[in-house]
């Protein structure tokens, strides 16, 4: 009895062996995802009413320069550009900063948006910093936009003002940028210390910023305000004419900068090292923050689970 031999045709292809996808999660790192959350984090700021109250509340300092000069034209510009250009919208950055910095990662974790991000080939160090950078143009746009409207409010028509109207304004951008900068980064990483970042930012906005940074007191030296203050009066001194001749010199005054036994602001920090220290101090807290977010294990409310 004859067997059929079963007979199998032979393949000339060599099988390769079936490899999993590399997990781009772990450790992949997708410049392409970057910058699509880049971009996803701009128009997350720039929509809905958040963008419309920081335009609302940054328009009231050229609102005001145009109804002083209305109401009171005798007013010196330079005293109107220290009232609005520098100490109002320098009022105005920590709440502008951290309505922004602090909803970084928990406006995703509220919208239940996270979990998507997650997922993404993006470590989280670098989510939170391409978070973070968006943040940071959105804040310095809105800072500098504005910052140039209320120098034009504020000359604009004027018959008295500066030859270096533009230089000074140009300089007033780039401190009040700076500031924005260094509020950014700073309630970025105290929004991954703590829940309550809004009542957090507001305290150390007010009782530091607000209240100990005008006291004559080695405790300033760790506020944002004192070294933009610094920076402010070594760059546009704001110096008005007396009736009877001469200048007076009152930002220092009101600054609490004690002129009067320190004409030289010897005992102050000088230019490059106030800027040294908020530039030292930006990277040290985002570098706090990347590392604390890389760590970090983040709970996300789902639809089944709250």
């Amino acid at each position: 009895m004859t067997t059929a031999a079963t007979i199998e045709p032979t393949n000339t292809r060599t099988r390769q062996p079936h490899t999993a996808p590399p997990d781009r999660r772990s450790g992949g790192l997708s410049l392409t995802a970057i910058w699509t959350l880049y971009l996803l984090t701009l128009r997350q700021h720039l929509r809905g009413k958040r963008w419309m109250v920081m335009g609302a509340l940054f328009l009231l300092p050229a609102g005001l320069a145009i109804l002083l000069r209305l109401t009171t034209p005798n007013v010196p510009g330079i005293a109107m550009e220290f009232m609005f250009a520098c100490m109002f919208i320098q009022a105005l950055l920590p709440l502008v900063a951290l309505l922004y910095a602090s909803g970084m990662i928990q406006d995703e974790q509220e919208e239940q948006t996270l979990t998507y991000l997650l997922i993404r080939p993006i470590p989280k160090w670098a989510l939170y910093l391409s978070k973070l950078l968006a943040t940071l143009t959105t804040t310095v746009l809105l800072t500098v936009l504005f910052t140039v409207m209320t120098y034009a409010a504020i000359y604009v028509g004027s018959e008295t003002q500066p030859a270096n109207v533009v230089q000074r304004c140009c300089k007033a951008a780039s401190i009040n940028a700076l500031a924005v900068v260094s509020y950014c980064c700073l309630f970025g990483l105290i929004s991954l210390l703590t829940k309550r970042t809004l009542v957090m930012g507001i305290v150390y906005a007010a009782v530091f910023e607000g209240l100990l940074a005008n006291l004559p007191l080695s405790i300033r030296l760790v506020t944002v305000i004192y070294y933009i203050r610094i920076i402010a009066y070594r760059t546009l001194p704001f110096l008005v004419p007396l009736p009877g001749g001469g200048v007076e010199p009152f930002a220092a005054e009101v600054w609490q900068l004690d002129i009067a036994n320190d004409p030289m602001l010897l005992e102050h920090p000088t230019l490059g090292t106030c800027v040294k220290v908020l530039l030292i101090a930006s990277v040290i807290c985002t570098i706090l923050a990347a590392i604390l977010c890389s760590r970090r294990e983040f709970h996300v409310k789902t639809p089944e689970k709250s």
